[in-house]
């Protein structure tokens, strides 16, 4: 059995180059974007709920079983903006108060925000008897969309379906692009670019709480003792044996 839903996916730009760095900037990287997709979590209100946590993005879902998808486009409509909301204040926050001066810490407002969303039917299965998995077609296709020609680390990405039923977006005139995805073929997208979504972002009344100095101060403790305890171990581990030299 399958049920209406508009799915959307929050990825954060910038995470693969983000992560490519030297032992210590790692650690402290992966700690970042663990603070930023627990600020994205927490963001996020009714009818949007978390399918999966995907490494350095979040699966969103919000089905609409009394059919009424519109509604609930609308819904996420307002949930979109409060996602780029709760990450730019996360992201500006530990900018201010970074845990040192590495490459990581260093560039946390390289991290951008995009969504990329969806309507369509999914089918919602347990796995284990605990944990939630969606199936279908329209589950594919959200996540294909994040692999796109959009020449922006931020935006959002919306099919014609996800953009019909959510009557538009925020009177935001939308770029029209055609894309190939794979294993879907050509798709047509409507995009918003985050400048233009200044405007709404300024209107939005119900607005995500931003980090608190007290929370953000005991994070840095705690992370600081995670780098102390990073640099033992690496000072630990055994070298390896130089080559033994050959004689004549």
């Amino acid at each position: 059995m399958t049920t209406p839903a508009v799915l959307l996916v929050a990825d954060i730009s910038g995470f693969t180059r983000f992560m490519r760095l030297h032992a210590l900037a790692t650690s402290h990287a992966r700690q970042i974007i663990v603070r930023l997709l627990e600020a994205l979590v927490h963001a996020a209100q009714p009818p949007l709920t978390v399918a999966e946590l995907e490494g350095d993005a979040v699966f969103f879902y919000a089905p609409a079983p009394d059919g009424d998808l519109d509604r609930v486009a609308a819904e996420v409509k307002t949930q979109v903006l409060r996602l780029f909301r709760a990450f730019e204040q996360e992201a500006a926050a530990l900018a201010a108060a970074p845990l040192c001066v590495c490459e990581a810490c260093l560039s946390v407002r390289d991290l951008k925000l995009k969504q990329v969303a969806h309507a369509g039917e999914v089918a919602v299965e347990k796995v284990g008897g605990r944990f939630e998995k969606l199936f279908g077609i329209d589950v594919i296709v959200v996540h294909r969309m994040l692999k796109n020609s959009v020449p922006s680390p931020e935006y959002v990405m919306l099919t014609e379906p996800a953009f019909a039923a959510g009557a538009g977006f925020h009177a935001c005139e939308p770029e029209r692009r055609t894309e190939v995805f794979e294993g879907i073929g050509p798709t047509e997208t409507l995009v918003v670019y985050r400048p233009a979504l200044d405007g709404p972002l300024a209107a939005l009344t119900d607005v995500p709480a931003p980090p608190t100095l007290p929370a953000t101060l005991g994070w840095k403790l705690k992370m600081h003792a995670r780098t102390i305890a990073e640099l033992l171990r690496l000072r630990r581990k055994p070298r390896p044996a130089a080559p033994a030299l050959v004689t004549a």
